[in-house]
């Protein structure tokens, strides 16, 4: 866990500023164990559900937004498991150098998550990826 000697508490003044409580994981964990009657099943998203936007940039024409649902992502994730040979584990780590909104780096987001793989992300130039690495 983040200790909060690496925790920048300004941050919080920040978002009280702005209208928001900012809380540290940690007190995010605490609230959360203060909590755990609530029954969250009610919560759950459904298949349908909207998951996300996601923008192009309009190369062919007007910019636009698809709605991704729950179930394109995971549709999307599980073609990936059936590819032939590809077997990922805890024990593996993907280095993330798109961007979060491309829609592959969303397909293999939610790989990662899916099997328990870490995910490395790069310092953002491209030239230093192999450092990186």
């Amino acid at each position: 866990m983040i200790s909060f000697d690496e925790y920048d508490i300004s941050i919080q003044k920040d978002g009280l500023d702005a209208g928001i409580q900012i809380m540290h994981i940690n007190e995010v964990i605490e609230h959360g164990k203060k909590h755990s009657k609530i029954d969250l099943d009610a919560n759950l998203p459904k298949f349908d559900d909207i998951w996300m936007f996601c923008y192009t940039s309009g190369t062919t024409g007007d910019p636009k937004a698809a709605m991704l649902s729950h179930g394109n992502l995971l549709s999307s994730a599980s073609a990936v498991f059936s590819v032939g040979g590809a077997d990922f584990t805890e024990k593996d780590t993907m280095i993330s150098y798109l961007p979060l909104a491309h829609s592959f780096e969303k397909c293999l987001f939610t790989v990662c998550l899916i099997s328990g793989m870490s995910i490395g992300y790069y310092s953002g130039d491209a030239l230093k990826l192999l450092e990186d690495l």
